[in-house]
């Protein structure tokens, strides 16, 4: 399985289910690599999760935002960790609802970096900063969705540069 190819050439703990995709929490499932319902093979284990289907490549930001698509599911190096508009992960080269989640990660981590400290914003699954959730669909529109659909890597630099063209006020550090 590709996600374990991934722990193994990385040596990192698996973040999610290699069977389903789910986010993996208990220790032993991380262990494993594998969830507990998929790995006693439960009735109906991968149609029981409406989880994401993105994995995550553990390459850093600074070499761009890499997206890229194969039999497994959609695969990028920016972490899934707010969910809001679709349950079952990124997308992009359209203007819909996974196009809108991976704008609003990547924005989230643009702004954890440069430490934006401002309100809080709960979400479907977890939170993002007020002014992640401010510019996500701008982002989207403007870069997310005119990505090919079989994907391409955004540098760092036009992401950097297009977060700070859109910070109009002043925002709390």
């Amino acid at each position: 399985m590709e996600k374990q190819k991934q722990m193994v050439l990385f040596n990192l703990p698996a973040t999610h289910c290699a069977i389903c995709g789910r986010p993996l929490t208990d220790p032993e499932s991380v262990r494993r690599g594998i969830g507990p319902i998929c790995w006693s093979g439960g009735d109906g284990a991968e149609e029981q999760h409406s989880e994401p289907h993105d994995f995550t490549l553990f390459e850093p930001l600074a070499d761009g935002v890499i997206l890229k698509r194969d039999e497994v599911g959609v695969w990028t190096n920016v972490q899934h960790h707010v969910v809001v508009h679709s349950p079952t992960g990124f997308e992009w080269g359209y203007a819909g609802s996974g196009p809108a989640d991976l704008a609003l990660n990547i924005v989230q981590t643009l702004l954890n970096e440069r430490g934006y400290t401002g309100e809080r914003v709960d979400c479907y699954q977890g939170w993002c900063w007020d002014k992640a959730w401010e510019l996500h669909q701008d982002l989207k529109f403007d870069i997310i969705a005119r990505v090919p659909h079989e994907g391409a890597t955004i540098p760092y630099e036009l992401l950097s540069n297009w977060l700070t063209e859109h910070l109009t006020t002043e925002i709390p550090f």
